[in-house]
């Protein structure tokens, strides 16, 4: 009974919002600058439709032109100044049941909450930046942060310089409509920083007329912590490129990563985990890591039904920067359904999503630090364009070793 409480409780709630009317939920900041539907974008929110995509390449602007009424006319043909500066939020709150964990019922509301904008600088150049007030509890500081110039001298190459998530040419995290996310993007190693998640730097773009779009990266390798009079931990640097065909509904891609990075071999006892931890007080000498991933992708896109995948391999020479310098050799695969009738104008879809993510490190027990194993059935109805209110159900098959798990959640995902 007091572990049902409190789902029986979200319940009701629930059931009430099913019940109110979806004209009463406010309008995200880019619909509310174009006096248009999420639907223009989305289907359903925050996952993008091809026209949204469009959106994004033509700088957070409509790709065919700024309606008049969009900017100020001063008199400067040089400056371009925004009428209605576009502002959004989204909240996401849930209510999760693990009986592997202790407690195992939460009340994680709010699971987020960011703050978001984006838009025309000048002509070509536009911005992009979300701001977390919360996420899972704590203010975690701005992700995407960016400038973006579009079409570069004429050249047909769009360069993006700031802070970006390096999966974002591949299936973005940020646009899923599961709580469970993409694990193979951030599990790493070691005391290794370099993911495909998060970075600083820059990356360029171009797209053909024959369905050929190619990105490449130059970043930090050691994600977006905070400076310590620099950014980048050591003189290195990473790269990343991604070459992608598409033929009709159907798009094949592959991508190449690597990256070096210096770390300094910890003492006896302070190894052992993922990265993310500080070094130890008696750090010695230093060592290189030359990581290196290489993957591919292929996806179907159909209105009512797409279908994506994608295998990875992950090599690291040395992660946990040590004398012997022993390797590690990692492989990840996430595979996703998403069945919504009715397109963009309809309120239900349904995603499976599976992730599954291996290594041949091992840990004191013998087991794989890195192993994860998931299988995720997500259903989404929407009780206005921007609130969707989400069921789902998590088998996790493996999680470092542990086996047999399971996670239920419900939810609202808002935009507002």
């Amino acid at each position: 009974m007091r572990i049902l409480l409190p789902f029986s409780l979200l319940a009701v709630v629930m059931a009430a919002l099913i019940l109110m009317p979806p004209d009463g939920v406010g309008m995200p900041g880019f619909a509310r600058k174009y006096n248009m539907s999420c639907t223009v974008c989305h289907a359903p929110f925050p996952k993008l439709k091809p026209y949204g995509f469009e959106f994004i390449a033509a700088g957070y602007k409509l790709p065919e032109g700024e309606p008049p009424r969009s900017t100020i006319d001063t008199g400067d043909d040089l400056l371009t100044l925004t009428r209605d500066f576009p502002i959004g939020m989204r909240m996401d709150l849930y209510g999760t049941y693990e009986h592997e964990k202790t407690p195992n019922n939460d009340f994680t509301v709010p699971y987020l909450l960011k703050i978001i904008s984006g838009g025309p600088v000048t002509e070509d150049i536009s911005y992009y930046f979300y701001f977390f007030f919360s996420e899972h509890g704590e203010i975690a500081g701005i992700e995407d942060a960016l400038l973006y110039f579009r079409d570069l001298f004429g050249s047909g190459v769009n360069l993006t310089v700031g802070q970006f998530a390096v999966n974002d040419p591949l299936y973005k995290s940020e646009t899923r409509l599961t709580r469970e996310g993409y694990m193979a993007y951030k599990r790493k190693p070691g005391r290794s920083m370099g993911t495909l998640s998060y970075e600083r730097g820059i990356a360029l773009d171009t797209g053909f007329e024959f369905g050929l779009d190619l990105v490449a990266m130059v970043f930090n390798g050691n994600g977006i912590g905070t400076a310590d009079g620099a950014f980048d931990v050591d003189d290195y640097k990473s790269g990343f490129l991604r070459a992608a065909q598409g033929i009709g509904p159907v798009s094949v891609g592959g991508f190449f990563y690597y990256g070096r990075e210096e770390g300094q071999a910890a003492a006896a006892g302070a190894l052992g985990g993922l990265a993310g931890g500080s070094l130890s007080a008696l750090a010695v000498d230093t060592f290189d890591n030359d990581i290196m991933y290489v993957g591919g992708d292929v996806s179907l896109q159909l209105e009512v039904f797409e279908l994506s995948a994608l295998l990875l391999r992950r090599t690291d020479t040395n992660p946990n920067f040590t004398k012997d310098g022993e390797g590690v050799t990692s492989h990840g695969l996430l595979a996703e359904a998403i069945w919504r009738p009715g397109y963009d104008q309809g309120r239900f879809a349904l995603t499976a999503l599976y992730n599954w993510f291996a290594s041949d490190m091992t840990d004191e027990r013998g087991d794989d630090p890195l192993a994860y194993h998931s299988a995720t059935l997500s259903a989404s109805w929407l009780l206005g364009r921007n609130a969707r209110l989400i069921g789902e159900y998590t088998l996790i098959l493996e999680d470092a070793g542990m086996e047999n798990g399971h996670r239920g959640t419900v939810g609202l995902v808002s935009g507002f």
